[in-house]
C-alpha cells in the first residue's frame, strides 16, 4: 500500500493587484508553515505599497464567518528595483472543523483605471476592455485586471456569476485602440473556455504591473 507523505513543499508566485486578495488558504487536513515570502516592485519608477494580514475565519457551528484580521505588515513601501521580505522564517496556518487560515495581500499603486466595459470570447479567449479614462497602456505592456463580474452559463446548467481574474494573474496587451495617452480601449488574451459564454456585469479595475509576490511553504499532513 503506497504511503502519502507527510510533507510537501510548494511555491506560489503572483502578480499583486490593486485591492485585495486572498494568496493562500491552508487546505483541509493540513498544517501550513510558510516560511519565506517577499514583494518585489517590478515597475519603472514607481513606488507602490504593501499590506499583508493573517486572516483567521472561524468554521466552528454558531460563529461561521466570525474573521480575525492580523496585519504582519502595513503599506510598507517598496522602491525601484527593489523588494520587500515579509516573512523569513516561520508563520504557521491552521485548518481543522474549527478555524480556517488564510492569507491576504493588500496592494496600492499609481495607473489604477477604473473598467467601464468588457467583452470576453470565449472561442479565442480575446477579452476587450473599455475604460472610464485613458489607461495609459502601450502593447506589449504587461497589466493586472480585478474585480470584474461576469455571469456564464456553468456546467451544472445554470447561469452563475464569477470574479475575475481567480486566481490573479498578469496579462499581455495585444492592441490598443487608438494612441497611447488617450485611448480607452485594449485587447488581451485571457485563455479560451470552450462552450461557456460569458457576459460582463460589472466592477473591475485595470493597472500596469507594480508588483510581484512569492512565497515558500511547507504542507505538514495532520490527518
Amino acid at each position: 500500500m503506497a504511503v502519502a507523505p507527510l510533507n510537501k513543499f510548494i511555491t506560489i508566485a503572483v502578480p499583486v493587484a490593486p485591492g485585495e486578495q486572498t494568496v493562500y488558504t491552508a487546505p483541509t487536513g493540513v498544517s501550513s508553515i510558510i516560511l519565506y515570502a517577499s514583494v518585489a516592485n517590478v515597475g519603472v519608477n514607481t513606488y507602490p505599497t504593501v499590506t499583508f494580514t493573517h486572516r483567521r475565519k472561524s468554521t466552528a457551528s454558531g460563529t461561521s464567518g466570525n474573521t480575525r484580521s492580523i496585519r504582519i505588515i502595513k503599506e510598507a513601501e517598496i522602491p525601484p528595483n527593489d523588494s520587500l521580505v515579509i516573512i523569513d522564517g516561520r508563520l504557521v496556518l491552521e485548518r481543522s472543523a474549527l478555524i480556517q487560515d488564510s492569507v491576504i495581500i493588500e496592494g496600492a499603486q499609481s495607473g489604477v483605471v477604473a473598467v467601464s466595459t468588457a467583452q470576453y470570447d470565449n472561442t479565442t479567449g480575446v477579452t476587450t476592455i473599455t475604460t472610464s479614462t485613458p489607461h495609459g497602456f502601450n502593447v506589449n505592456d504587461e497589466v493586472t485586471m480585478s474585480g470584474l463580474a461576469f455571469t456564464c452559463n456553468g456546467y451544472s446548467g445554470g447561469f452563475t456569476t464569477s470574479i475575475f481574474p481567480s486566481p490573479q494573474q498578469s496579462f499581455i496587451v495585444d492592441s490598443i485602440d487608438g494612441s497611447v495617452g488617450t485611448s480607452l480601449t485594449f485587447t488581451t488574451n485571457s485563455g479560451k473556455v470552450d462552450g461557456i459564454p460569458h457576459e460582463y456585469v460589472s466592477g473591475g479595475q485595470v493597472a500596469p504591473l507594480q508588483m510581484e509576490l512569492i512565497m515558500s511553504i511547507l504542507e505538514n499532513s495532520t490527518t
